[in-house]
């Protein structure tokens, strides 16, 4: 498995690192990957006022695991990707279909100040458009829209983690324009940047809609907000004991039981023991990725006395079990 860890805050230095990596070289703005690696290709994009984006076509012919590493500023990534995995058990069998695959395809907001893990199994093809920008630019961004204050609340509370929801047909149309572009000649290098900008656009619309639908701006104050953040901080700090109670959280935050259960859904989407335990299995399975521990250990490192218990939870988490991440090539 060939592993790429990265924390560059600009797009033009990461494809020439990955070219570095891959033993190849950009041509112009585009890293065409070597085809023992993949077939297909990196390009970078420079968007309106100093944005950078990335659009990424190819398949890989061997794992490869990408890995951003966190690092402490306020930069973001908005993802749309689209990946078509093959059903190696269908490859396995001479007698079974060989168009059966499975296709993910969401739309991911996440912080530079969390680790990202992105796994491409042999086969996998990869179509998709990153864009990267800085706290500032959103600022400048929001501050000529009339929701800019509302949609920047909403970020604030959201930005714990990868933030995700499906891809809509708009958004798959719109990517595949993108994709499949040949951006040789200025206009249709204009036209892939106003495709870029219009999924950014259409993306911070759908947040205003999804806050009307929710009635996400009402009853919180600046300081339950604040409160409700300690909290799920707290539930982060250590991954081998069990979440306080209810009561104890409450306590904490300075508010009813009844409040805090609700609020806590309300910003982070999901119950407080949810919250805990989705990250708790992504860090099990960020440790398992870089095969530095075995299943036992980030088992007890994570909590679990019982092996059989902390299986049975990565399983309905990721729809397999633990060491299935180990003894990769």
């Amino acid at each position: 498995m060939l592993k790429i860890e990265y924390n560059h805050t600009d797009y033009a230095e990461l494809l020439k690192d990955f070219a570095s990596f891959f033993k190849c070289k950009c041509e112009g703005n585009t890293l065409n990957l070597p085809p023992h690696i993949a077939d297909g290709y990196m390009k970078l994009v420079e968007l309106p006022n100093g944005l950078q984006g990335i659009i990424s076509n190819y398949t890989v012919h061997q794992e490869i695991l990408f890995q951003r590493n966190k690092i402490n500023k306020d930069y973001f990534t908005l993802r749309f990707d689209e990946v078509l995995i093959p059903d190696i058990l269908a490859e396995e069998k001479s007698d079974a279909p060989t168009d059966i695959n499975t296709i993910r395809s969401a739309v991911y907001l996440g912080s530079a100040k969390f680790d990202w893990l992105f796994l491409s199994t042999r086969g996998t093809k990869v179509k998709g458009v990153n864009i990267f920008f800085s706290k500032e630019w959103l600022e400048n961004f929001l501050a000529v829209e009339s929701v800019g204050d509302m949609i920047k609340k909403y970020l604030s509370l959201k930005m714990s983690a990868f933030n995700y929801e499906p891809m809509d047909m708009e958004y798959k149309r719109i990517l595949a324009e993108i994709v499949n572009s040949n951006d040789e000649d200025t206009f249709s290098s204009m036209v892939v940047q106003n495709r870029i900008m219009l999924l950014l656009e259409r993306f911070f619309t759908r947040i205003y809609y999804k806050m009307s639908d929710m009635h996400f701006d009402v009853k919180l104050t600046n300081e339950d907000i604040n409160s409700i953040k300690q909290v799920a901080k707290n539930l982060l700090e250590d991954f081998s004991v069990e979440p306080q109670g209810i009561s104890k959280l409450a306590k904490m935050a300075a508010m009813s039981p009844s409040k805090l259960k609700i609020s806590f859904k309300e910003i982070y989407g999901i119950p407080i023991y949810q919250y805990f335990q989705k990250h708790r299995m992504n860090k099990a399975k960020a440790m398992l990725l870089s095969q530095k521990y075995t299943v036992k250990e980030v088992g007890i490192e994570l909590g679990y006395n019982n092996l059989s218990n902390f299986a049975k939870a990565f399983k309905k988490s990721f729809d397999q079990l633990p060491s299935d991440l180990l003894g990769r090539d």
